[in-house]
């Protein structure tokens, strides 16, 4: 697909369009259950970067910086992450809805001896990040959803603006 997302004959819109169905569906298939840390941020922007630099037929060896990039194909900030982001919301807004074994997973604690070491970034902190709440916050709004969905548009809305 490198011949047709790189060709100038197709205006840069298309290709986009072009590459969220094709690309993105096949990289964000379960996204909703990832837990991100700082490097898989950083990669996930990476990737996005790097599609986009393929598209405008941008070199490495340009020295362009990414706010550049964006300005020249016309976008103000990368999309990726934050369409993982509303997913996740989205995940855990409904898995607090209904009762589910995910449910019971997600609220319960496994018996045994943690691993030593630093304690791991849970999904659940994930959550709590993302939202700026919380999580029994979180829990009590996410079963309503209008509430809900207010909450995960202000929030990423918050996130797109401090970039």
């Amino acid at each position: 697909m490198s011949k047709l997302l790189t060709n100038r004959r197709i205006s840069f819109a298309t290709r986009s369009r072009l590459t969220k169905r094709y690309v993105w569906s096949i990289f964000l298939y379960a996204c909703e259950t990832w837990t991100l840390n700082a490097s898989l941020e950083r990669n996930i922007e990476a990737l996005e970067m790097w599609l986009y630099r393929r598209m405008a037929r941008i070199s490495w060896k340009d020295k362009k910086k990414n706010k550049e990039v964006l300005e020249e194909i016309g976008l103000k900030h990368t999309e990726l992450l934050k369409t993982i982001k509303t997913r996740q919301l989205a995940y855990y807004g409904h898995i607090r809805r209904h009762q589910s074994l995910q449910k019971s997973i997600m609220e319960g604690n496994i018996n045994g001896k943690r691993q030593g070491g630093r304690k791991r970034k849970s999904w659940l902190g994930n959550i709590e990040e993302t939202t700026t709440r919380r999580i029994k916050e979180c829990c009590e709004v996410a079963l309503n959803r209008e509430e809900w969905r207010r909450t995960i548009a202000s929030n990423l809305w918050q996130e797109t603006e401090q970039r």
